[in-house]
């Protein structure tokens, strides 16, 4: 048995060189590969990410120990490689033809479940507007939400990348973003809290473009989620922030697009949100745009319709200084009253 799966290692990596699959566009975007120098570099910095003591910068030694980590036995104090890295599994297993019966059966029990809550059919592409309260949010922010067939969209789910910092302002602050100085993760949240967080608590307008991704492209990109989970990269204010890392889990779904591309080989001081939205909109992957404003927006708005005098009296009651029971006294008609209000 166990000369057996040495032979079929062996012919599998074989095949994997024949076909040259560590050059393919999809294998460098999973593990998020660019040139650097004469060779390339993983943009994720988490040792955990790479079964190969050089994958960070070795694309075929890391394909390599991926195939080679199908065969380990299940160990239940780890997640077993099929499942921890699920999209390359996924992945080589088309490229390769392999035969799942000649692997260690494994369950992926925490996958499934993770996939069952989930349950992804489409993607949006989530633009909350600028909010100039600090520098990591001061160019807006960008997050895709996952919709399933049967549910809300306010009760989808949020994947964000942001960084991980105990402060939230000052020099040192400032610093460590700019120069690399913060873990940047990415999260999962339900979608109605980041609404609540940006629309109605931070008064940021939100703009959601609706991506022409088919169901299995979708499931790819959560598959590559998944495999992004508890995993950091070093974060950049600037250029490798939220709104870089996120044209990668658009490109996992779709390798054929080239979202990345628009930043490489040149000199790039900043990737910020509106350059995401550019990109992705000009690649031919959006649909329906919906707009959400924030709670001051229909304020603003309903303000705006309102006249001088009315808004007075909106103000006086805010202020408390007469009590809202004396709208009702008024001689206005019902329409203005309920404006007042």
């Amino acid at each position: 048995v166990a000369e057996d799966k040495n032979d079929y290692l062996t012919a599998l990596v074989r095949s994997a060189r024949e076909k040259g699959l560590a050059e393919e566009r999809a294998w460098k975007i999973l593990l998020h590969y660019e040139k650097a120098g004469s060779g390339v570099e993983s943009l994720v910095d988490d040792p955990k990410f790479f079964l190969a003591p050089n994958g960070k910068k070795d694309p075929r030694a890391e394909l390599e120990a991926t195939i080679a980590g199908f065969f380990e036995k299940e160990n239940g104090e780890v997640e077993h490689p099929q499942c921890r890295f699920i999209a390359r599994y996924t992945w080589l297993k088309e490229q390769l033809s392999i035969d799942e019966a000649r692997l260690p059966r494994v369950e992926c029990a925490k996958w499934k479940e993770a996939l069952a809550s989930v349950n992804p059919k489409s993607a949006v592409l989530v633009f909350p507007a600028a909010h100039g309260n600090g520098p990591s949010s001061m160019f807006g922010h960008t997050l895709v939400r996952i919709d399933s067939d049967k549910r809300n969209e306010l009760l989808s789910h949020a994947v964000s990348y942001a960084a991980f910092t105990e402060q939230s302002g000052g020099f040192a602050y400032a610093f460590k973003g700019i120069f690399g100085g913060y873990k940047g993760y990415f999260s999962i949240l339900p979608y109605y809290e980041k609404v609540t967080e940006y629309n109605n608590i931070d008064h940021r307008d939100i703009w959601e473009y609706e991506l022409n991704f088919s169901p299995e492209e979708v499931l790819r990109m959560v598959m590559h989620m998944w495999e992004l989970k508890d995993i950091y990269s070093d974060y950049y204010f600037f250029d490798e922030n939220c709104s870089y890392d996120l044209l990668y889990l658009l490109e996992s779904a779709r390798p054929s697009l080239k979202l990345t591309d628009e930043f490489r080989g040149k000199l790039k001081f900043w990737v910020i949100p509106t350059d995401t939205v550019r990109v992705v909109k000009e690649s031919g992957i959006v649909g329906k745009i919906n707009y959400r404003p924030s709670q001051a927006t229909r304020i603003l708005f309903l303000a705006s319709r309102t006249k001088s005098a009315h808004q007075d009296a909106a103000v006086a009651i805010v202020k408390q200084k007469i009590p809202p029971q004396a709208v009702l006294t008024m001689t206005l008609s019902p329409e203005d009253k309920k404006q007042i209000l």
